[in-house]
């Protein structure tokens, strides 16, 4: 079985691992009731985690029939253990559960990319008439996406964190598309939401001290629809070098809530029910209050 549909309340989703097309192991579509166009982009996908893409022995497992997972064992080129649950949850959730066991020091043998542990996902989303993802940025509501492919701004970090607590970039002859690029605008809080019509995709994140957003207006390619393009809503956790160890789980946790939209107001009450019921870690509880 190369894929599967789980579906919980208003939401259902194919999950599928590398088959035919190894680069798009993950949500292959995404859709409910109130919305049947799926959000994820056509032959590319959502929630794609980089310790599946483009890795031939990853396979799915079902679980049962509102959740899958896809799994790899470590390779000589990827020497990771890794194993993604996807949970459909009602009315509208759906949970995911990535965790990452190295074999070896992946930052002391890939120095290219930086004194951290990147555990990065693509999420290439599908023909959305607005493009920009929406966060909380010094209170306020920031919309945004920047102009073109490694514009501007392509990457934003988190206004909870000092600069010296951020990740210094290294010198790359072939750096990541949004190194260099932060926004001088930076994220509240872990989550940020996009719009579909009248329906909402809110991302909400554990983890926010290690989180990061970075963003491509075309990542997902070229839209059936005239004039649109299928932008890359993408993040990624970041582990420092003192908080790395080899053969250790790391759990990372996002939750994707998909629903009618009905305001901002709302959708920071989806947030914090979401944080509540996972016990996801805030960023009041990072900082110890």
């Amino acid at each position: 079985m190369h894929c599967q549909l789980i579906r919980a309340g208003e939401i259902e989703a194919i999950i599928g691992d590398g088959a035919g097309h190894n680069v798009r192991p993950g949500i292959w579509a995404m859709s409910s009731i109130h919305h049947h166009f799926s959000i994820m982009k056509n032959m590319s996908s959502g929630m794609l985690s980089g310790e599946f893409r483009g890795k031939a022995n990853t396979v799915l497992e079902y679980i049962d029939d509102s959740t899958s997972a896809l799994k790899r064992e470590p390779t000589g080129d990827y020497p990771a253990r890794s194993r993604l649950v996807f949970r459909a949850r009602s009315p509208y959730y759906l949970d995911t559960e990535l965790t990452v066991r190295d074999s070896v020091d992946f930052i002391a043998t890939r120095p290219k990319e930086g004194n951290e542990r990147q555990v990065a996902y693509n999420c290439y989303v599908n023909s959305p008439e607005d493009i920009r993802i929406h966060f909380l940025s010094g209170g306020q509501w920031e919309r945004f996406v920047p102009a073109v492919h490694a514009g501007p701004g392509s990457s934003i970090a988190p206004s909870y964190l000092k600069d010296s607590e951020l990740e210094v970039w290294p010198v790359n002859d072939d750096p990541r598309f949004h190194w260099y690029k932060r926004n001088e605008k930076r994220f509240d809080e872990p989550f940020y939401y996009g719009r579909f019509g009248k329906m909402v995709l809110i991302l909400v994140f554990d983890k926010p001290r290690w989180i990061r957003f970075y963003l491509s207006p075309e990542g997902g390619g070229a839209s059936l629809i005239p004039g649109q393009t299928s932008p890359a809503w993408d993040f990624e956790w970041l582990i420092p070098r003192k908080d790395y160890q080899i053969n250790r789980d790391y759990l990372f946790r996002t939750c994707l809530v998909y629903k009618q939209f009905e305001s901002d107001e709302d959708v920071l009450r989806e947030v914090r029910k979401v944080q509540q019921d996972l016990s996801y870690e805030t960023v009041a509880q990072m900082k110890g209050n």
